[in-house]
C-alpha cells in the first residue's frame, strides 16, 4: 500500500460502482477456466444484468514462459483499459498471476480505477494493486464460481460490495465463530495466505500496519499453515495488526480436534479479537470483502461479523464515463462468444 510518508498507510483509490448495464471485463491471470463453468458464470453476470467482456485468449493453456507472461499481462492490461469495461473479475484461480507482475505499470491502473474482483491466486495481483497502484480490491468469487441466481449468497453479497458504496450488511454473521472476543477498526487487507507469504520481501509487501487481517487457504495440512503463519510473525508483519479473520481453511479432518487450539495458540499474545469459519475463500458461500477499506471486526460472546465504516466505491449516478487517457482494446470479444461447454 502506498505510504503518506507518516506511521499509516495513504488512503487508497476508490473506483466507480457499478450499474445495471456496465460491462465486465473477464480476465485469466492463472489457470485457464474450465469452459462450461465459465460459461454458467458468464450467464449468471448477465443474469443480473452486466454486459460481458472476455480476455481474448481466455481459453489457452499455461505453459509459464517469460513471454507467455508478458502476453498475458499485455492482455490483462488490455481488459483493463477498454473504456466499456467498468470493473474486471478473474475467470478463475490457480497459479500464475505472480509471473505477470513484473510486466504491469501501476499508472494504468492508478490513472482508470476499476474494482477488481477474484480470490485464490488472485491475491498476488490484489497485493501488487494495493501497494504499487493505490488502488482498493475485492476479494471475491471468480466468474466459475457463480451461478444464474441473484438469491445465491456468494451473489448477492458480490452485487452489493460493487454497486453500493457503503453496504450496511453484517458480514459473516450467523457464519463466523469467535475465537477471541473484542473490538476492532482498521484497513481489511490479506487473502489468500501462500500468496500473502510470498509478498515478505518485495515491493508489494503485504501492508498490516493498523489492519485487519484476513487469511484464507484449501487444502493444506496443519503444519503449512503453521509454518506460514510463523513466517508471518517472524517478518513481523502480524506484531501492528488491529485484528486477525480467518476465513475457509480447508485442512486435513483428522487434524481439526486440534485446529482452534493451535490458531489460537499463535494469535492469542496479539491481544486482538480473531474470528474462524468467516464465510469467505474456497467453499460456499464466498462473500466478498472490499481490501483496503476500513471496517469494523465485531466479535462478541459466539457472534461475529465485519461492517464498513467508510465507502470502498464512489457513487456512481449514472453510467459511468469513459476514464480520459484510456484506450480501447478491439481485441476483447462479447461473452456471446465463449466457447461451448
Amino acid at each position: 500500500m502506498i505510504s503518506d510518508g507518516g506511521d499509516r498507510p495513504a488512503p487508497l483509490l476508490r473506483p466507480p460502482a457499478l450499474v445495471k448495464g456496465d460491462a465486465i471485463g473477464v480476465v485469466a491471470p492463472s489457470y485457464a477456466p474450465r469452459p462450461g463453468w465459465l460459461v454458467r458464470g458468464v450467464k449468471a453476470l448477465e443474469h443480473v444484468g452486466f454486459n460481458v467482456i472476455l480476455d481474448p485468449e481466455i481459453a489457452l493453456g499455461r505453459r509459464f514462459k517469460r513471454t507467455e507472461d508478458e502476453r498475458r499481462a499485455e492482455n490483462f492490461m488490455g481488459v483493463w483499459l477498454d473504456p466499456k469495461v467498468k470493473a474486471v473479475m478473474g475467470s478463475t484461480g490457480g497459479y500464475g498471476a505472480v509471473r505477470m507482475l513484473p510486466y504491469l505499470e501501476p499508472e494504468i491502473f492508478r490513472r482508470n480505477p476499476k474494482p477488481f474482483v477474484g480470490y485464490s491466486d488472485i491475491t498476488a495481483l490484489h497485493l501488487w494493486l494495493m501497494r504499487r497502484a493505490g488502488l482498493r480490491v475485492f476479494h471475491g468469487p471468480t466468474v466459475d464460481d457463480l451461478i444464474p441466481s441473484a438469491r445465491d449468497p456468494t451473489m448477492a453479497s458480490l452485487l452489493n460490495a460493487l454497486m453500493v458504496p457503503k453496504p450496511l450488511t453484517k458480514l459473516g454473521k450467523g457464519k463466523a465463530r469467535v475465537l477471541r472476543p473484542g473490538r476492532a477498526i482498521g484497513r481489511i487487507i490479506g487473502g489468500n495466505l501462500s500468496l500473502v507469504q510470498q509478498t515478505i520481501g518485495t515491493p508489494y509487501e503485504v501492508d498490516t500496519r493498523d489492519a485487519i487481517l484476513f487469511l484464507e487457504e484449501t487444502r493444506d495440512p496443519m503444519s503449512v499453515l503453521d509454518e506460514r503463519l510463523v513466517h508471518l510473525r517472524a517478518a513481523g508483519l502480524m506484531r501492528a495488526v488491529k485484528g486477525v479473520v480467518f476465513g475457509q481453511l480447508s485442512i486435513d479432518r483428522s487434524e481439526e480436534d486440534e485446529f482452534e487450539d493451535f490458531l489460537l495458540d499463535l494469535v492469542s499474545d496479539l491481544n486482538v479479537p480473531v474470528l474462524a469459519d468467516f464465510p469467505a475463500g474456497h467453499e460456499v458461500p464466498n462473500l466478498t470483502i472490499p481490501l483496503g477499506t476500513e471496517v469494523e471486526l465485531v466479535a462478541e460472546d459466539n457472534v461475529g461479523w465485519i461492517t464498513y465504516r467508510e465507502d470502498a466505491l464512489e457513487e456512481t449516478a449514472s453510467p459511468a464515463k469513459d476514464a480520459p487517457g484510456t484506450a480501447s482494446t478491439p481485441a476483447a470479444r462479447p461473452s456471446s462468444l465463449v466457447p461451448s461447454p
